[in-house]
């Protein structure tokens, strides 16, 4: 285990020094997601004098119902293309049957690859958070820290078994994958990362709870906005917990058996 952990440090550590040599890049993302909090800031002044009863069970504001969805579905959007864009760019630079070939074994190497992302990512959601709270005056003081933690963590689990499988699809069909173009900008419109998905036609109501992230969304602005505990989040948790206990051993499995296909077939470098 000690071992293992050093070297997922030293993944960290060679990505933060790849990263930190592109300071203009990081600081780019940070204006983005400040300007992403003041368009949904005048969007609620627009809605706001009207008032909307779809969002009166998340406390009648659209800015923290927007900005919790928005910063939480961008998080998982980055959970779930950074396995195969890391796949995609060891194929291109030629060093993909070397890395898969390593002695600490093909799903290690690629969830290690991706370990500084999914910090460096959850870094700026805290910092889309507290900016929210400081400059937007977001109210936060009701909020379920441990509730929330482990909502989060059942999200992100799942979210990385989607992305292995990702992976997987990449090492398999090379180019064209059809779990991001489901599940990522569509899964964020469908699953209520903009809008509750009460305002949807009920048809589109039974696709949006097919889509994990609309659970995760639910269960992530109860426990910040309203203080909900797990219990009090039992049903979109649980589905949470159910979906991640199935789908990380399947998409791990897969992943592996897509390695060994392309080991077999000698087509690991072909992209």
């Amino acid at each position: 285990m000690i071992g293992l952990l050093r070297k997922a440090w030293a993944f960290v550590v060679r990505d933060f020094r790849i990263e930190s040599g592109y300071k203009t890049s990081f600081f780019m993302r940070l204006v983005e997601s400040m300007m992403l909090l003041t368009l949904f800031y005048f969007l609620g002044e627009l809605i706001a004098p009207h008032g909307n009863s779809t969002l009166g069970r998340y406390g009648n504001h659209y800015l923290p119902f927007a900005i919790i969805g928005v910063a939480f579905a961008r998080y998982f959007d980055l959970t779930l293309r950074m396995f195969s864009e890391s796949i995609r760019q060891a194929q291109v630079t030629g060093c993909l049957e070397a890395m898969l070939s390593s002695q600490i074994g093909c799903v290690p190497i690629v969830l290690m690859s991706s370990l500084y992302s999914l910090i460096s990512g959850g870094v700026q959601l805290v910092l889309i958070m507290l900016a929210g709270g400081l400059f937007f005056h977001i109210d936060f003081s009701r909020i379920n820290v441990p509730a929330t933690i482990l909502v989060f963590l059942f999200s992100i689990a799942i979210f990385v078994s989607f992305g292995v499988l990702s992976a997987a699809l990449v090492v398999w069909l090379k180019k064209g994958d059809p779990v991001i173009w489901i599940l990522g900008g569509f899964g964020s419109i469908m699953g209520g990362a903009y809008f509750p998905i009460e305002v949807m036609p009920p048809s589109l109501q039974k696709v949006s709870s097919l889509i994990p992230i609309t659970y995760s969304l639910e269960a992530l602005r109860m426990t910040m906005l309203k203080g909900y505990s797990v219990m009090m989040v039992a049903k979109p948790a649980g589905i949470l917990v159910a979906t991640s206990a199935v789908l990380l051993p399947s998409s791990i499995a897969l992943f592996a058996a897509a390695v060994r296909k392309g080991r077999k077939e000698g087509t690991l470098m072909e992209y």
